[in-house]
Formats: structure tokens, sequence, C-alpha cells
């Protein structure tokens, strides 16, 4: 698995900012320093298309990579419900176990968006 995970961080698909994002989110690990900023569109509560930008380690950006595999076309409720299980069973329990802050930035940064555009989209 650390194979595919350095070969996506070396060839990323979603790295970059789309121009059609409807939201954001920033987070940052105090840890080690790693910040990820992502872009989703999202329309009739799917994820259409996501992009990020940010400085992240090998593992943070790979993994990212990988869970925006698995996510994008799903909805938001599939999104939000995206768990450390299924993420174990994408990346193995023991990258995980090592690597937990790393390993979960990227989606917690899309939930956080998530929640951002359910926020706003509620007052209209």
């Amino acid at each position: 698995m650390i194979e595919i995970i350095i070969n996506r961080y070396s060839f990323p698909v979603y790295k970059g900012k789309i121009t059609n994002y409807n939201v954001s989110a920033v987070s940052i690990n105090e840890l080690c320093g790693d910040i990820v900023e992502v872009f989703l569109d999202i329309r009739d509560n799917k994820l259409v298309s996501v992009g990020y930008e940010g400085r992240c380690c090998t593992i943070s950006q790979g993994v990212l990579e990988i869970v925006i595999d698995r996510i994008i076309g799903k909805s938001l409720y599939e999104i939000k419900r995206f768990d450390i299980k299924e993420l174990e069973s994408l990346i193995g329990k023991e990258l995980l176990s090592v690597r937990t802050k790393c390993a979960l930035i990227g989606i917690e940064t899309i939930k956080k968006a998530i929640s951002k555009y359910e926020g706003s989209s509620s007052i209209y």
C-alpha cells in the first residue's frame, strides 16, 4: 500500500484549485505542520469535483488522493458516514495506526467543507 500512496503523492490527480467550487475549507495538522485546503463542487447533494492545495506530507497527500477516488460522485450523506474503518480498509491498519493524523486530515477537511456548505445552504 505504501507504494501506491507514494505514487499518488508523486503523480497527483486532484491537486490544484478547481474553478467551479462552491465551498472550501482549510485544516492544519499541528503535529507536523501539514496544511490542506479543499475545494468542493457540490451539486444536487453529490460531490461532483474536488481539488486541493497545501503543504502536505507524502501520507497526507497520497491518502487524500485515494480517499477522493472513493468519494467522488457520492452523496453528501455517504461522505459524512465515511469513517476510520473505511479508511483502514483503503490504506491498512498498520499505516493508519502509525500516521493517524496524517491519514485523516484530508477526509476531515472535506467533511468540514460539507458542514460549511450545508450550513450556508440551509439559510436560503
